[in-house]
């Protein structure tokens, strides 16, 4: 049983002052047309997901409702660790989702999204600009058995 995981960088944001002022960072006009672009093409594609992991800060929010707009998302949880996580914390999410979801979209912030990627994937050159994804496989039958380097990249879109 193949599991996937979507890891997604939120939307180019404006610039916040201060901790309060980084968690409420909305994004920015071009970030919406981006994403706007970013999920005609996961229409085209027919994408899926069995579960959609989110942030709370304000701008990875916004990002998730623009990325799923008219695709399918059986299930959306705001995961409070996401925010500021380091690949450790992300890691450990990730493991703990229920086996029955097979497909998950994780919508998170830099440095952390990037270096997990890196970390499942073996794969040291890549960085997730804002808005920009990443797929991931893993021919695996549980989430808590994905490690370091276990996950094969299928593509990156943006």
């Amino acid at each position: 049983m193949v599991k996937k995981l979507t890891l997604m960088r939120h939307g180019e944001a404006e610039t916040g002052i201060g901790c309060q002022g980084d968690f409420n960072r909305a994004i920015t006009g071009n970030g919406i047309i981006k994403l706007q672009r970013l999920n005609l093409v996961l229409k085209q594609k027919e994408a899926k997901f069995d579960l959609l992991l989110k942030s709370p800060a304000l701008r990875t929010m916004q990002t998730a409702q623009l990325i799923s707009e008219n695709l399918l998302v059986d299930e959306e949880i705001i995961e409070d660790a996401i925010y500021e996580s380091s690949v450790d914390n992300l890691l450990e999410i990730v493991q703990f989702v229920p086996n029955r979801f097979e497909n998950i979209l994780l919508v998170g912030h830099n440095p952390g999204i990037s270096a997990l990627l890196v970390y499942l994937v073996g794969d040291f050159n890549i960085s997730l600009l804002p808005g920009m994804m990443a797929v991931i496989n893993f021919d695996l039958p549980n989430w808590n058995m994905i490690s370091r380097g276990s996950g094969s990249l299928i593509e990156v879109l943006q």
